[in-house]
């Protein structure tokens, strides 16, 4: 019997180099018995360890490695360090509480620290006879100590004393890599790294020599002492509030009496509403997740009180106990969802319920569920930063002194060799750094350091050591309250618009709007695969754009689904189900597998299975590459079970065969009614209130092109966009006379304090008041001018842009003084040139300052030196199908794909005054090219048009810049 109690996972930041499956499945392969991972002043690797140590017939022990001065950029002192292992569940809440004390606030005293928090049920080992002898000291028993020891090490404490193998690594092979995450660690170069005397797991025969019998004796019977089990931790579940009312009882009477209320307002009047919220609420309570659902409902009641949306993303859309308390706003009912999607007695998990809330009003939800459950109970969840490609090659070069150039993605010449190139490979994926999940909040019951350890990051953030995954295999209650640019900027437009509902889902003007894919700006339905798929479509509902957000996904797109499910949708092809037993489950989807529910509902309809048992089965089926066996033991059982009910089994390996590559990548249908609800929701603004729209778009957008492209796709709707301006704007955009005022806060380098103080200080009577009354700084002054946020406060006017601003600028520098305005003089040159100029510099500087365009389009100020080169505008490519055109334009959008073959080609989406056009780089032509598209542009490309269903693209044969087109500005009046 063999056990190493002494063992670092690649969560020792700087030293260790495996994973905790690694370790587990090397002491297997050796032997052992028994692992203890004892990672330096974290617990982080401890849920995969002990999940792994289960599966591979292992015994985990919990521990940890203390070590003074560990901090960023320091791998803390080996010499005093102390080991802790966890003997049962109290000896584990110890560890918690432990490194909770130790990480939430600054280090102090190793022994201080331990003895600071009563613990109980822990194993004290180190090899410091000081650090031994204070314990023993404090009263700690003798029999829960032990030395670290190797043979013929000898000590006056008087404790018995165990192996100490010190496991750094997990092979010879891998000591290169660990003195390169000591480097990156401690930012050193490579070279200054000594070679590390760390040890890597031993064969148990090499155990035995190293260091005898006695003490690998002695390890062993530790560990047989050591029987807590992690991976047997289910925790407990939040109390309700109310002590005097069980959770069940309470969401009970609350789901009803939300049902009561709806139906007294015309909804749910159906009696099926009545048998599926009864339904759900008795799995729920079999289940013991009442007080979860109650605790969501809870918070999206707190949300809504507070006047923000919310809105749960995902299968819980599934659920109509969460539609009838107000979780999410999809009707299950209504869009046919399957509540065994979400949920079933099959499906022991606790469930995820992920909220949206608007970006801006994210945090203060989050800190309003840390107060509600107390510091005790909640804190915010971790996610641990990996090194990427990216961020691995950065590290790698500064570790042996490569100087990386900023316009070059390619690897340099010498991290190309092999050694670098595979010391390069392994560094990526390696933890780097804790930080805080975006969104993730966790809540514990009776306390969260129970289960496990907090620690406070650098952003001063409490966070738990443990990450999403980790607190959900112990069953914590995790909750992913997740910010959502549009439902930000639906709530800014609807309060501009004073228009508390939005158009009905059957109004014509929405449904117009989508059937033509007019859709910049609007949720899910902008970028241009879905845009083309939604011209091919016919749209007459929402279930039709449910279908397209689905199919649009790369798996149905890279397999043929889209494009058989757009001939079907437009009667080009009939749409035959796979067996004649699937046509009615698949009727709404024209014959096809489009959702993970019509895979559900195909197995069970084929096999007679409950919803719940086909949800499993689908499970299985997304699982299989990973268990083998199960996948073939389900298919004989459903092959079985449908021959039972009469299906031949050429028919049963039929749909078996369709089912099983479908649910590899198939859409969840909650998720897709979800998104096509908030879809719709931002088309009925853009369509009704395109003014309030713009504020709320530009103010929150994050999709899928610059923010240059979405305002010009505002204007081209008649939106009339005003720059920001320090007499006039606020910080936010808002409406003014009909038309949009862009905030200050869009302008570059402008601080929020000196956005303060400008909205306190203003109105300004001419620039020397702006001066006096507010301190600039130089970028934020260049800004606020060049922007046009100053104009018409003496001495500028917009008639004299750019000359009078760059010289009143460079009058100003270094002085900002408004005395230097006394005397400014400057003249502005007149003309179809000066003018000409003038536009395209304050397009320039817009662009610069506020990353969009307001005063004009660069092209329509170009379209006469294009219409010379023979370009011609977007919005005719139509009329030039299957003919060689040219074309100028910026870059919307570009997107490469590398093909099978390892070619790669390139999708762009070209922009001009008109309106946008898709173009199509084919691989020979990019290789052929050299990678020409690399800037926003204007560029002229030239190319054949492709009309697919009335929709145009552009098959590219060249690519040249604008500014290379022949004689520019050749015929423009001088003067």
């Amino acid at each position: 019997m063999f056990a190493a109690l002494h063992v670092k996972s690649e969560y020792s930041l700087g030293q260790g180099t495996a994973t905790p499956t690694e370790l587990v499945r090397r002491a297997a392969e050796y032997g052992y018995s028994a692992l203890a991972l004892t990672d330096v002043e974290t617990l982080a690797g401890q849920v995969e360890f002990h999940h792994a140590a289960r599966a591979w017939g292992l015994r985990a022990i919990a521990g940890v490695e203390l070590r003074d001065d560990f901090v960023p950029g320091e791998l803390g002192r080996e010499s005093g360090r102390l080991v802790l292992l966890a003997r049962d569940a109290g000896g584990y809440a110890s560890l918690c509480r432990v490194l909770t004390r130790r990480r939430v606030a600054r280090a102090g005293d190793i022994v201080d620290d331990c003895l600071a928090v009563a613990p109980t049920g822990l194993f004290y080992l180190g090899a410091d006879s000081s650090v031994l002898s204070r314990l023993l000291a404090a009263g700690v028993d003798p029999g829960d100590i032990r030395r670290l020891a190797r043979a013929g090490d000898e000590s006056s404490v008087p404790v018995r004393a165990v192996a100490d193998p010190d496991v750094v690594v997990l092979e010879r092979a891998d000591l290169e890599l660990h003195r390169l995450l000591v480097a990156v660690r401690t930012q050193q170069r490579l070279a200054d790294v000594p070679r590390p005397p760390v040890q890597w797991l031993p064969e148990p025969r090499s155990l035995r020599q190293r260091f005898g019998e006695p003490l690998l004796r002695e390890s062993w019977h530790l560990a047989e002492a050591c029987t807590f089990d992690l991976a047997a931790v289910r925790a407990e579940l939040p109390r309700w509030h109310s002590a005097s009312e069980r959770p069940p009882a309470h969401l009970d009477a609350l789901a009803r009496e939300r049902l009561a209320a709806g139906r007294d307002a015309g909804r749910w009047r159906d009696a099926a509403y009545e048998r599926r919220l009864a339904h759900e609420l008795a799995v729920v309570a079999e289940l013991g997740f009442s007080a979860y659902f109650a605790l969501v409902c809870e918070i999206t009641d707190h949300a809504r009180d507070q006047g923000i949306e919310v809105a749960a993303r995902g299968s819980a859309a599934s659920s109509l106990l969460a539609h009838v308390l107000g979780i999410t706003p999809v009707d299950p009912l209504v869009h046919g969802l399957y509540f065994e999607r979400f949920l079933h007695p099959g499906r022991r998990e606790l469930p995820d319920i992920d909220l949206d809330l608007p970006s801006d009003w994210r945090d203060a939800v989050i800190e309003w569920v840390l107060r509600r459950f107390g510091p005790e109970r909640a804190a915010r969840v971790s996610t641990m930063q990996r090194l990427a490609a990216r961020s691995a090659v950065r590290e790698l070069a500064r570790a042996v002194d490569i100087r990386l150039r900023d316009d070059s993605d390619e690897l340099p010449a010498r991290l190309r060799d092999p050694p670098l190139r595979a010391l390069l490979e392994r560094l990526r994926g390696k933890p780097h750094h804790l930080s805080v999940h975006p969104g993730g909040v966790v809540v514990a019951e009776p306390d969260l350091a129970t289960y496990a350890p907090l620690e406070r990051v650098p952003s001063g953030m409490v966070v738990t050591q443990y990450d999403m995954r980790s607190l959900a295999r112990l069953g914590l209650v995790k909750i992913d309250l997740l910010g959502n640019r549009a439902l930000g900027a639906l709530a800014d437009a609807r309060r501009l618009a004073g228009e508390p509902d939005l158009a009905p889902e059957r109004d014509t003007l929405t449904l117009q709007r989508i059937r033509t894919a007019d859709t910049l700006g609007c949720f899910q339905i902008e970028t241009p695969p879905v845009r083309a798929t939604l011209r091919k479509l016919p749209i007459d509902h929402p279930g039709d754009l449910m279908a397209a957000l689905a199919v649009v996904r790369p798996g149905p797109a890279s397999g043929g689904a889209r494009a058989a499910y757009i001939r079907r949708a437009r009667g080009e092809e009939l749409p035959e189900p796979p067996h004649p037993r699937l046509a009615a489950v698949l009727q709404g989807t024209h014959g096809m597998f489009v959702y993970d529910e019509d895979v559900i509902a195909a197995l069970a309809a084929m096999t007679g299975w409950t919803l719940a048992r086909a949800d499993a089965a689908r499970t299985t089926l997304i699982d299989g590459a990973a268990d083998p066996a199960a996948l073939a033991a389900l298919q004989r059982e459903f092959f079985a079970a449908a021959g039972a009910t009469g299906v031949a089994e050429p028919d049963a390996a039929h749909v078996w065969d369709l089912a099983a590559r479908f649910a590899a990548y198939s859409f969840n249908k909650a998720h897709a009614a979800g998104y096509a609800q908030l879809a719709w929701r931002t088309a009925a603004m853009k369509s009704h209130h395109p003014a309030a729209f713009a504020c709320g778009v530009l103010d929150h957008y994050g999709g899928h092109y610059p923010l240059r492209t979405i305002a010009a796709d505002l204007a081209r709707h008649g939106v009339r966009l005003l720059a920001p301006h320090v007499n006039h704007s606020t910080l936010a955009t808002t409406l003014e006379a009909g038309a949009v005022r862009v905030g200050l806060g869009h302008v570059k380098h402008l601080t929020a304090a000196t956005t303060r103080q400008l909205l306190r200080a203003r109105p300004f009577a001419d620039l020397a008041a702006l001066l006096r009354a507010v301190p600039l700084g130089a970028r934020e002054l260049q800004a606020l001018v060049l922007a046009g946020a100053c104009d018409g406060l003496a001495p500028l006017s917009p008639d004299a842009y750019p000359i009078v601003h760059e010289a009143l600028l460079a009058r100003l520098d270094p002085d900002r003084s408004p005395a230097r305005l006394r005397g400014f003089v400057a003249g502005a040159p007149v003309g179809p040139a000066a003018d000409l100029y003038r536009r395209l510099v304050r397009v320039r500087n817009e662009l610069t300052y506020l990353h969009m365009h307001l005063s004009d389009h660069p092209l329509q100020l170009l379209r006469g030196e294009a219409e010379r080169a023979g370009c011609i505008p977007t919005h005719a490519a139509t009329a030039h199908a299957g003919r060689e055109v040219r074309l100028a334009g910026l870059i919307a959008a570009s997107r490469r794909h590398r093909g099978a073959h390892g070619r790669v080609m390139q999708f762009v989406t070209l922009e001009d005054e008109s309106g946008l056009v898709e173009a199509v780089v084919s691989a020979p032509v990019y290789a052929a090219l050299g990678d020409p598209i690399r800037n926003p542009g204007p560029v002229m490309l030239t190319g054949r048009v492709v009309i697919d269903r009335g929709h145009p693209h552009v098959d590219v044969s060249q690519v040249q810049p604008f500014y290379r087109r022949a004689r520019p500005f050749a015929g423009l009046p001088r003067g």
